[in-house]
């Protein structure tokens, strides 16, 4: 068994194999690392160091290259740095709780809508923000007061107007002129008297005939008799 093994690898195909999987893996870490410090750095030495450390200790120098190397790449750099400034310029400002405007730290008035953004605090007398809880120098609450209710006035009910006494006449100035109130009073009580005279007329003719039957009764009877 053993004297296959060393049969094995004595041979010089499996020794050529051997050394250019070596080779390989060797190159392949140098050109890796060569484009990881180029993405990392711009100096030209630091990117010759890093690749002669590789290519004299191999894996052992490519493991201390990866503890030496700069944390971030150039891009990731100028993110972070971007993305401080913006922090930075951001921390400067402040929102106003009434407008939500953003507004500076040593202004005194919001200038979109003249708010207030100081006031003394009642225990220390430091100046604190109008939307804090409480005083962050002596922990004293603050009351915020309610912004007040805008004053309700109770509506009156709308005033019809009372007409009391109609118009004997009404009349139209112009084209168009209509008859006067009193032409339809006057039509219409003449309308009425002669309804009147002909329900008591029919009345007295419905009497007479009642009237007449009741005399003719007792004549009628002393007629059949005889």
């Amino acid at each position: 068994m053993l004297a296959s093994i060393v049969s094995f690898v004595a041979n010089s195909l499996t020794i050529t194999a051997l050394v250019g999987y070596i080779f390989a893996l060797w190159a392949a870490l140098l050109v890796w690392t060569w484009f990881d410090i180029s993405a990392r750095t711009d100096n030209i030495l630091y990117r010759l160091g890093a690749v002669l450390i590789v290519a004299t200790g191999a894996i052992l120098g490519f493991a201390i290259y990866l503890l030496l190397r700069p944390a971030y790449t150039t891009e990731e750099a100028k993110i972070r740095e971007v993305e401080g400034a913006i922090l930075t310029s951001q921390s400067e400002f402040l929102s106003c709780s009434s407008c939500h405007q953003a507004v500076r730290e040593d202004f005194a008035y919001c200038p979109n809508c003249s708010l207030k953004l100081y006031s003394k605090c009642s225990e220390c007398d430091k100046q604190i923000n109008v939307s804090w809880n409480a005083c962050p120098f002596c922990g004293r609450e603050r009351k915020i007061p309610l912004p007040a209710k805008p004053a309700v006035e109770p509506t009156k009910p709308a005033e019809v107007p009372v007409i009391t006494e109609v118009p004997a006449r009404i009349e139209v100035v112009g084209k168009g002129r209509v008859p006067s109130l009193t032409f339809f009073s006057t039509l219409a009580g003449l309308l009425k008297r002669r309804d009147v005279k002909k329900r008591t007329a029919k009345r007295a003719k419905a009497h007479g005939s009642t009237f007449g039957k009741t005399k003719k009764s007792p004549r009628a009877a002393k007629a059949k008799k005889a």
